[in-house]
């Protein structure tokens, strides 16, 4: 995670928002004293938000045992308590899976510890309110130098380092990750450049798996998670209709990670066209998961590279035609890499060789 401002995380719920998490925003500074006095006593300090808050998690950076780290920590703003329960499931079985997931793999934000918080029993009727579970499950990560790839790209001309080619090494890095998922039959199902941690020019690691397959199902009435930037047209679909959930697997992971491969290398997302000049949030994030859905290729353009633009084709075409294994995309982007760096130094080169002429 970030050691600067918090990052802005995009996963959203397709259905109409709770009133919780505003509430708890006007309270931010007594429910913020509280989860530090509260962790304090697990021997964490908490220092600064890293991302902002959702409607499950916050995650702050801070110390422990004198290592700069990462705390996500489980406090669903919720007003039903059998969903908040549910959810309380979840996030320990993401916990659990991902610190197993990243012992297989560096690739994998590397997880150090997790655990239960114990509220104090004399907390106030006031603030008890934000805190439906009674308990404050936690996740202590290591946290990137760098924070995301979201934020490097947009502050990249400031880093000494980052230029594109680092950053889609740091990517193809990142890949590595998702590829151990997949080996182990879990499905990220919200790769996207917030995702992925950047640790130096060059290293970078996939990060929360909060809406992986592995996440349990609540209810019928159970809000899809997703990012609607990044989501496949069967994660888009399933979001517009709640029909066909049992096509959104690893597939549409390699669809997400196209998209953010296309954006790092393009400047430019492929459906941005499809928002344009529209105000309304919900009515924009409807029109987006349409255009998706369907697949409207007409944002892709070609970038005169035979073989990247191949690569995405190859994985943003329709599912039963999209390349399956994530491991042979990374291999070509490795490949369009190399030429890149090469090219690179033979431009560098040029002036030197002009000077002995």
């Amino acid at each position: 995670m970030s050691d600067r401002e918090p990052e802005v995380h995009e996963t959203t719920t397709v259905s109409p928002g709770i009133t919780e998490l505003r509430r708890r925003q006007i309270h931010q500074a007594a429910f913020e004293a509280t989860l530090k006095e509260v962790f304090l006593q697990q021997q964490i300090q908490l220092i600064e938000p890293l991302a902002k808050a959702s409607k499950e998690t916050v995650v702050y950076g801070g110390m422990y045992h004198g290592e700069e780290v990462a705390v996500k920590i489980f406090v669903p703003a919720v007003s039903d308590v059998d969903d908040a329960i549910a959810a309380f499931g979840a996030f320990k079985v993401e916990c659990e899976k991902t610190m197993i997931l990243s012992r297989r793999s560096k690739a994998i934000l590397q997880v150090i510890e997790y655990g239960d918080a114990d509220l104090p029993s004399d907390l106030a009727d006031e603030l008890s309110e934000f805190f439906p579970v009674k308990l404050l499950p936690f996740m202590i990560t290591e946290r990137a130098r760098f924070g995301s790839l979201d934020r490097v790209l947009k502050h990249r001309r400031t880093l000494p380092g980052f230029d594109r080619v680092s950053l889609l090494e740091a990517l193809a890095a990142a890949t590595e990750g998702i590829k151990e998922a997949h080996d182990h039959f879990v499905a990220h199902r919200d790769i996207k450049p917030q995702n992925i941690l950047i640790f130096a020019p060059g290293v970078g690691k996939i990060a929360d798996f909060g809406i992986a397959r592995w996440r349990s199902r609540r209810s019928s009435k159970e809000t899809v998670l997703l990012t609607p930037k990044y989501s496949s047209p069967e994660q888009a679909f399933w979001a517009l209709t709640g029909e066909k959930e049992s096509l959104v697997d690893t597939r549409g992971d390699v669809y997400s990670w196209a998209i953010m491969v296309y954006e790092v290398v393009t400047g430019h997302h492929p459906f941005t066209w499809a928002i344009k000049g529209i105000k309304d949030p919900l009515i924009s994030q409807r029109t987006l998961l349409k255009a998706i859905a369907a697949n409207d290729r007409r944002g892709f353009l070609t970038t005169g590279d035979i073989t990247f633009d191949s690569l995405i084709y190859n994985c943003t075409c329709d599912l039963k035609h999209r390349v399956a294994d994530i491991s042979l995309s990374n291999r070509v982007l490795r490949q369009y890499i190399q030429r890149l760096r090469m090219q690179s130094q033979d431009s560098d080169s040029l002036p030197a060789a002009s000077s002995r002429r």
